[in-house]
Order: C-alpha cells, then sequence, then structure tokens
C-alpha cells in the first residue's frame, strides 16, 4: 500500500499542468559537491522525484562519483541520436536520478536545429519525470553555462561557515553582474536558528550595499521542507519556469554566443 507521501507526489505529477521547475543549484562552502549532494538528496523529502543534471564530469567531481556509481552516457548522446535520454538517466537515492551532462552542457552553442528540437524534448521528458528539475552547475558565476542561465530559478546553498560566507559574497556578486533576477538562498551546518538567520542576513546586508540582488529565504536544508519551497512557483512576477521558457532560454543564449564567435 502506497503511503499518503507516495499518493500525494503520485496526484501532484498526475494533475500537473505545466512542466516542473527548472533549478540551477550553486554550493559554497569547504566542500561544495558534498553540499549539493545533501541539498538534492533534502528536495526528494515527501516522495519527491528529483532529477539532477550534472554539469560536473569525471575529472570534476561528478554526482555519479559522490553516489559511487560509475560514469555513464552523457546527454549529448541522446541529443545527436544514439540513444534516449531515459537510457542517460541513474536513480542514485530514492526518488534522485542524475543526469550526465558535462559535454552537453559544452556543446549547447554548437547545436544544430535539429539537435536543438532533440533538446527540447529531451527537457520536456525530464521534467515530466520530475517534481523538479535541477541543474548541478558547474564554473564560476563568471562563466555560467548555457543551462545555468535558462534556469528559471536560482537556489545558493551557503555553508554555515567563513568559506561558504566569502564564497556566497562572491557567487552573488557573479550573479547579478550576469543579469539573475533574483537568488535563493539556504544554509546548511548551522548550530541553530539564530546562527543559519544571521547568516542570511549579513549576505542580505552585502547585497543591499553593494549589489543590489534580491535574496529569498528558504531555510535550513537540514531543519525545513526546502522541497515544498522549491516547487512551489516564486509568482507572477517571476519568469515562467515551464520547458518551453527554458529552451527558449537556451536558445537566446546559444545564439548571443554564436554572433559573438
Amino acid at each position: 500500500m502506497l503511503h499518503s507521501a507516495d499518493q500525494a507526489a503520485g496526484l501532484r505529477r498526475l494533475f500537473r499542468r505545466t512542466p516542473s521547475a527548472v533549478v540551477a543549484l550553486f554550493a559554497s562552502g569547504r566542500a561544495p559537491r558534498d553540499l549539493a549532494v545533501q541539498t538534492l538528496v533534502a528536495l526528494t523529502e515527501g516522495a519527491r522525484r528529483i532529477v539532477a543534471i550534472d554539469e560536473h564530469g569525471p575529472e570534476r567531481g561528478s554526482l555519479l562519483a559522490a553516489f559511487g556509481y560509475p560514469e555513464a552516457g552523457d546527454l549529448l548522446g541522446a541529443l545527436q541520436g544514439p540513444f534516449e535520454v531515459s537510457d542517460t538517466m541513474r536513480e542514485v537515492a530514492e526518488g534522485l536520478w542524475v543526469v550526465p551532462a558535462a559535454a552537453a552542457a559544452l556543446a549547447v552553442p554548437l547545436l544544430d536545429d535539429a539537435q536543438h528540437a532533440r533538446l527540447e524534448s529531451a527537457i520536456a521528458e525530464l521534467q515530466r519525470r520530475a517534481d523538479l528539475l535541477a541543474i548541478h552547475t558547474t564554473g564560476d558565476a563568471r562563466n555560467l553555462t548555457p543551462f545555468a542561465r535558462a534556469a528559471g530559478r536560482r537556489l545558493l546553498v551557503v555553508e554555515a561557515s567563513g568559506v561558504g560566507a566569502r564564497g556566497a559574497c562572491q557567487w552573488i556578486k557573479g550573479l547579478a553582474a550576469a543579469g539573475a533576477g533574483s537568488l535563493e538562498i539556504a544554509v546548511s551546518g548551522a548550530r541553530d536558528r539564530a546562527d543559519a538567520t544571521a547568516l542570511f542576513a549579513s549576505l542580505n546586508d552585502f547585497t543591499t550595499r553593494h549589489v543590489g540582488l534580491p535574496l529569498v529565504w528558504r531555510g535550513e536544508v537540514e531543519r525545513d521542507p526546502l522541497a515544498d519551497a522549491m516547487t512551489t512557483p516564486l509568482g507572477a512576477r517571476h519568469p515562467a519556469e515551464g520547458a518551453q521558457a527554458f529552451i527558449r532560454r537556451l536558445r537566446a543564449w546559444s545564439a548571443q554566443s554564436g554572433m559573438a564567435g
């Protein structure tokens, strides 16, 4: 018999009128991949299905390696035709699937029309299977990938440490320069609620004085229902989060890159 959480999750997917949200995940701390893994697992709370597009290859600390799985086929293979997007998915934990996409992230500006069409179909299929599509980003804010640029939402997970706070300030400055409309913040590893909220307050003060990028508090990874926050629409004033909007932004970014080249 299904648990009530499983039934609720199934009903959400059955009656979903729009594709699931796409969120770019950034992590700041001494072990960013560990923070990303902790966050992705937390997002599966309540029987939610999370699909993570992983831009990290084997040499850069992939999610598959973090869970002890061998490297599998890249999303680029599905765009070029040898196999289907479902063949690239690996369930690494209950409710969490990983799609390796290090090569695909680099290739987006080079895709032809037919490959862009396959990318659109692939993203739509991944969203159909998930409550949330997460981009496990690579690089830094000065060199965002097409997937990270196109995501409708951006979540920065900050370790409650000096390293985490300093890195978060760099992400905030870089994302503001890249044109981010807002940034959602979650804290990990705080001693208590006061410690977590004090860290957010300091980041909010920093962005108010130096950057002007709106920050949205999402709570603590360990204590708050992060899945509820990230699977709930931000509101009408924020960008649409459907598959078509995500692909439209991908295409726009690719076109600009092509003209720049």
